[in-house]
């Protein structure tokens, strides 16, 4: 936790100068759950499988899940691809688990775009396939760039998997590949852009993430940590928007007061946001057999779209690696009818006089730190003019404001007044212009639960505070 002061400013808003009021588009939303039997496929409503059930794997809708399972044949694959799609900001959350974590399966949870199904491959050697694309959208500038060749049918020797472009001739594109014998027949290319989530390996607290944007990937690198893949599972959960793009996980239920949502891993390269992506479901078995049969079962799945909204505030631009819905609020009455339920306020101090002032402003800048953030502000007495917080978690945080000339005991001392910041979100708090008086001296801290007791810290860099005061 760090506070940085910015050198002073003089002078505050004019009189007449009002912020614009600003509403997000709201997020469209796609559930896809699976309360309806299905056996041998999925339900028609929401997704199809491209192609058919690998050979020796099983997928069924049944008991409110969708179970899929992996079998023990060697380079068998299943793929299951929804029919919407999503382009821009979006969140996927799949909720599931797994019977076992062994060697030679893989499980993916991903947003890809489609090149095309049912294409044409002819293997010409060990290290070459051939695909044929109906008007063939790449070209030579394409060589070196990746995608995913999967959903095989017909001969030779294959495995799905993430291969360069070797050349390009017309509508026919070479891939380099490994260990594959001469052959023909159909398959699928995806991927060329995409999210992807990998379970595999044997550790049942560790998940591989990674992006790719029009054929380049920054690599899976180390496996994340994340709650478990054993019963009862987590909640996975894939953000991107505006160049960012983040992995977290929660656990399927917790008590109150204990953290849920944690960022595992980050992209900031190589991130889709301008792509066309379908929510696709892929079981691969490596090159060597799986030892025994691995079921999956997966709870839910949505996928949602929100509108990309840039906030300046003070030329300072936001960032964060989820979405942030802002409320633009002109006084502390207007707060708390907003957030009946998450801000309490009591009175902060006196105003001295009605009239308008025109002070030197400071303006300040905390970034939370793995802790309550207890901070001092100002050592004597001040004004607020405005404070702003982002809060990038998926819980509501806290700011509390105190009277006092030394940072607060947090737990102990009382604040004057707490902020609550709904989950990815923004808050702007306005004094108005005579401000919000502290008699004594400003600090704060910032919380994870909102009674002035409550001492749970919040996670680095989580949340951002922005203030101007006197």
């Amino acid at each position: 936790m760090a506070y940085n002061p910015i050198p002073t400013i003089t002078g505050v808003p004019e009189d007449g100068q009002e912020g614009v009021v600003i509403k997000s588009a709201p997020q469209h939303v796609s559930r896809i759950g699976f309360t309806k039997v299905v056996s041998n496929g999925v339900d028609t409503e929401w997704g199809a499988l491209v192609g058919s059930i690998g050979s020796g794997m099983g997928v069924n809708q049944t008991g409110g899940n969708l179970v899929i399972t992996s079998g023990t044949t060697a380079r068998s694959e299943t793929i299951i691809r929804s029919d919407a799609s999503w382009k821009g900001g979006v969140r996927m959350r799949v909720r599931s688990f797994l019977s076992q974590r062994i060697a030679n399966n893989n499980f993916f949870a991903e947003l890809v775009d489609v090149i095309g199904d049912g294409l044409t491959y002819s293997i010409g050697s060990a290290t070459a396939i051939t695909v044929t694309i109906p008007s063939n959208p790449f070209t030579t500038d394409n060589v070196g760039q990746s995608m995913y060749i999967g959903g095989f049918s017909g001969t030779g020797t294959f495995l799905s998997g993430r291969y360069p472009i070797a050349s390009v001739s017309g509508n026919d594109v070479t891939f380099t590949v490994s260990a594959f014998a001469v052959g023909t027949g159909t398959c699928s290319l995806f991927g060329w852009n995409y999210y992807q989530l990998l379970y595999s390996g044997t550790t049942v607290t560790n998940a591989l993430f990674d992006t790719q944007r029009k054929g380049y990937a920054t690599g899976f690198g180390s496996p994340a940590t994340i709650n478990t893949t054993n019963t009862p599972g987590h909640i996975a959960i894939v953000t991107g928007n505006d160049l960012e793009s983040a992995f977290s996980d929660k656990l399927v239920a917790s008590v109150a007061g204990t953290a849920n949502e944690l960022i595992r891993a980050t992209r900031s390269e190589n991130v889709p946001d301008d792509a066309t992506l379908r929510m696709q479901l892929r079981i691969v078995n490596g090159s060597t057999a799986p030892a025994s049969n691995t079921t999956w079962t997966v709870g839910f799945i949505s996928v949602s779209n929100y509108a990309a909204q840039d906030i300046s505030i003070r030329d300072v631009r936001t960032s964060s690696t989820s979405p942030l819905p802002m409320e633009l609020l002109r006084s502390i009455s207007l707060a708390i009818s907003s957030l009946p339920t998450l801000a309490t306020v009591t009175t902060v101090g006196t105003v001295s006089s009605s009239t308008p002032v025109t002070p030197t402003v400071t303006n300040g800048t905390i970034n939370s730190g793995a802790s309550t953030n207890a901070t001092l502000i100002k050592a004597t007495a001040g004004t607020l003019w405005s404070i702003v917080i982002t809060n990038i978690n998926a819980s509501a945080r806290y700011v509390k404001l105190y009277n006092l000339t030394v940072a607060p005991t947090v737990g102990t001392s009382t604040p004057v007044l707490t902020i609550a910041v709904p989950p990815n979100g923004t808050i702007q708090v306005d004094g108005g212009a005579n401000g919000l008086r502290f008699s004594t001296g400003i600090s704060l801290a910032i919380t994870g639960l909102g009674p002035d007791s409550d001492t749970t810290a919040v996670t680095a860099l989580e949340t951002k505070v922005i203030l101007n005061y006197t």
